[in-house]
């Protein structure tokens, strides 16, 4: 509760003090790390912290931090567990080390985090295994797909009596053009035989 005495733009410099003892002390617990980056990611690194208005060993640690996960979880199942449990346990002797370089008492370290980050990626990867299993299931167990293109295919192709039948409706239409310039051949030639008898002097 603000005192009375004390009023709101006074209690900003107390905010600032306690602001800036959690600094110190979380400072203390991290032990320092010396990188070698060439102009290019130097000069990135430089952009982005000056854009948000950070330091950039602040952005150099979230960057690390992130990049270390994603390593973690490309490394294979078995391997990813037996490492998480060197790193957590080393973890503890570090941070020993790190009070000890700072001139402190101890360090508060959180127990079983790369065990925690192991199980997490286990998860999501029984999740994506089964996701793509369903998903691969129903293309694999409907053969009805196949059996209606085979219907379809001989609904469009005719029987074998549709094509005899109309095969003898051509030859009986092609028979019926033919006779008659088959009676006309005939006619001709009777109109002929006729012409060429003698005819009588008397009449028929």
């Amino acid at each position: 509760m603000q005192d009375i005495d004390t009023t709101s733009t006074q209690s900003l410099v107390d905010r600032y003090y306690e602001e800036e003892k959690a600094k110190r002390e979380r400072e203390q617990t991290l032990a320092a790390f010396t990188m070698r980056l060439d102009a290019n990611d130097l000069a990135m690194l430089n952009v982005i912290a000056r854009r948000f208005r950070k330091n950039r060993d602040e952005i150099a640690q979230e960057v690390l931090s992130n990049a270390l996960i994603d390593l973690f979880a490309r490394l294979d199942s078995g391997e990813r567990k037996l490492l998480a449990r060197d790193a957590d346990e080393a973890a503890r002797s570090i941070a020993d080390e790190i009070a000890e370089e700072n001139g402190i008492r101890s360090v508060e370290v959180k127990t079983g985090v790369w065990a925690n980050h192991d199980r997490q990626i286990t998860k999501i990867e029984r999740k994506k295994a089964k996701m793509q299993e369903s998903d691969n299931r129903p293309q694999a167990n409907n053969p009805d797909n196949d059996d209606s293109d085979d219907d379809a295919s001989q609904a469009d192709e005719p029987s074998d009596n549709q094509t005899l039948t109309a095969q003898a409706d051509n030859t009986a239409m092609a028979s019926a053009d033919t006779n008659p310039e088959t009676d006309t051949v005939a006619q001709e030639e009777t109109k002929e035989t006729e012409e060429n008898q003698p005819m009588s002097m008397f009449g028929s």
